[in-house]
């Protein structure tokens, strides 16, 4: 079964690095399996999460952020290459935020699919508005930009660089130059 990301623990006990590089919640891999080798790790001080993801499961994705948010462990997370969709969410729930200089962060609107009648649609229109204030809220409450600039942002699905991501709020640092494959396997 293909994994989505690996967690090491350093060999002190006292950190682990989490590698999320790739699609989230994709090929079958559920939150589940990542939920539970985070839950083992016990009695860190330190987690440092590194993203190189283009986004996927919403569900998925909420679920890692907030096993991350809660987390004992002072959380770091870094953005290496590009945190895209629901992985810029999950980027969001460290206690400090690095972006690499030459990395990527794109928020835009939650999508998703619906098979039915007219009163199915209007069900999953009304989900994809509630998962839509859901992210708002994260977003807005790392930023403290307003929801309404939020969800302008997210309707053009805005992309930045690491300057503009610090200069909106989204990232607390810039990190040095990361040298990135520039593909996917999706």
């Amino acid at each position: 079964m293909k994994n989505w990301y690996t967690i090491k623990a350093a060999a002190d006990g006292k950190s682990a690095e989490i590698l999320i590089y790739d699609e989230i919640g994709v090929f079958g891999v559920s939150a589940k399996a990542f939920l539970n080798e985070l839950n083992s790790l016990k009695g860190l001080k330190t987690l440092h999460v590194r993203i190189n993801s283009p986004g996927g499961s919403v569900f998925d994705g909420m679920a890692i952020y907030n096993a991350i948010a809660r987390h004992s462990a002072t959380v770091i997370t870094y953005n290496d290459g590009i945190a895209a969709s629901m992985a810029s969410i999950i980027m969001l729930a460290g206690n400090t935020i690095e972006m690499a200089d030459n990395a990527l962060f794109m928020i835009h609107n939650p999508v998703g699919f619906a098979f039915g009648d007219a009163e199915d649609m209007r069900k999953n229109a009304s989900v994809m508005d509630k998962l839509k204030a859901t992210m708002v809220s994260i977003y807005a409450s790392k930023t403290g930009l307003g929801e309404s600039e939020i969800e302008s942002l997210m309707d053009d699905e805005t992309w930045f660089d690491a300057t503009e991501a610090k200069e909106f709020g989204f990232i607390d640092n810039i990190g040095d130059t990361i040298d990135i494959a520039a593909s996917f396997n999706i």
